[in-house]
């Protein structure tokens, strides 16, 4: 597992360098989280590519879950990343029930519930970046698999997924009737 915080420098696919902090992010981040989640919806060509957060999920979400954020070198917030751990206390929020998962089969099964990275450095693998490390935590908590949910509309975020080998299991209506495909992975 990779410790938190670092430092590292990534390229754009114009081969331009620039340097993050990756950090967890917790409760005092909560202005940030909801920053990034505003940058994000302003930014959507089509608003059902993305689920908005209520204040009380991203509440919940700092401190119930693993949340990462990514800032650029300048300071500014690049991304915002969660793991909800697959030994979370409150098992609902676990993408294991769109399978009728078993509770131990829950207490296996993390689930990875959003990436967001600012416009203006999407391109430089932060996405890819979140994504490893939530895998690596969720393997560090014990977790055999992990889902995630995708619009079909965002298939930036699925390749993402897709090359780091997880696989489409699923596609329905969630969120208030977004298509949305679900991905698995085990490790």
């Amino acid at each position: 597992m990779i410790k938190l915080p670092f430092d590292i420098e990534l390229m754009n696919g114009r081969g331009v360098p620039t340097k993050f902090h990756i950090r967890r992010a917790y409760i005092e981040d909560l202005d940030l989280a909801r920053e990034v989640e505003q940058i994000i919806m302003d930014a959507l060509p089509d608003k059902d590519i993305y689920a908005p957060f209520t204040l009380e999920e991203t509440i919940d979400q700092l401190e119930n879950d693993y949340c990462y954020m990514a800032f650029a070198e300048n300071g500014e917030i690049a991304g915002f990343s969660v793991l909800i751990p697959n030994n979370r206390e409150d098992q609902s929020y676990n993408y294991g029930k769109y399978f009728d998962y078993d509770e131990e089969h829950l207490s296996r099964t993390a689930s990875m519930d959003l990436t967001m990275v600012v416009p203006k450095y999407r391109g430089h693998g932060l996405q890819r970046l979140f994504n490893k490390l939530r895998i690596g935590q969720a393997i560090e908590l014990g977790a055999t698999e992990a889902i995630t949910s995708i619009s079909p509309s965002n298939p930036y975020s699925y390749n993402n997924f897709l090359i780091l080998n997880y696989e489409i299991v699923d596609k329905r209506k969630l969120y208030g009737g977004k298509d949305r495909y679900l991905l698995r992975k085990e490790f």
